[in-house]
């Protein structure tokens, strides 16, 4: 069922709203926003996948979402950091838009702090035998054996602390479309590198 509803009156209470649920979708799994979409530039052109929301903060207008290493993703950023995010709510009809760079965290204190809040089972994916994407002869998850058994505990979990990559997305521009029956509204903020607002304006939907 729609809850769609009309954005507040001004820019600066949009963008509050965008950040305050923005920041709520990378806290709870029960939260709007907690899963998004996440592009990256390739080789064949634009590359897109769905991904969980692992954190943001208004105020230094940044958004995290964990991966592995060895993800084609990473090497497409190494060649070019330009990252985008889609966030979208059905119920509310509400959506952000994000661009910004891309800063890879890989066995640096962020990376670490970040791995230790891990919870046990979001850790068995960076133990693949092989690196996401690649192609396998049989339908597969791609993990090893013994993570299917009593080896499975916190200390064996570590060996995948090697794979694990906080990514961090500098935003630099965001937009947020609230879809409703008596109008559609549309805003623009742009920052600079240090997350300070260098422009808000209204945008035709």
């Amino acid at each position: 069922m729609s809850s769609a509803r009309l954005p507040p009156e001004s820019l600066d209470a949009i963008e509050a709203e965008a950040w305050a649920l923005i920041e709520a979708g990378g806290r709870s799994f029960r939260a709007p926003f907690h899963a998004a979409t996440l592009g990256t530039i390739s080789e064949d052109g634009p590359n897109l996948r769905t991904v969980i929301l692992r954190g943001a903060d208004g105020p230094t207008r940044r958004i995290w979402c964990h991966t592995d290493i060895r993800s084609p993703k990473i090497a497409e950023l190494r060649t070019d950091p330009r990252i985008g995010w889609t966030l979208y709510d059905e119920p509310s009809r509400l959506q952000f838009r994000a661009w910004g760079v891309a800063v890879i965290h890989h066995g640096d204190e962020v990376a670490q702090q970040r791995w230790q809040a891990t919870v046990l089972n979001s850790r068995r994916i960076y133990h693949a035998v092989a690196a996401p994407s690649s192609i396998s002869a049989v339908a597969t998850g791609g993990l090893p054996p013994e993570l299917d058994d009593a080896r499975w505990t916190q200390e064996f979990s570590e060996r995948g602390a090697a794979n694990f990559v906080a990514l961090e997305t500098v935003i630099t521009r965001l937009e947020a479309l609230y879809l409703h029956h008596a109008g559609h509204r549309r805003a623009s903020f742009r920052y600079d590198a240090n997350g300070t607002r260098t422009a808000a304006d209204w945008l035709i939907p």
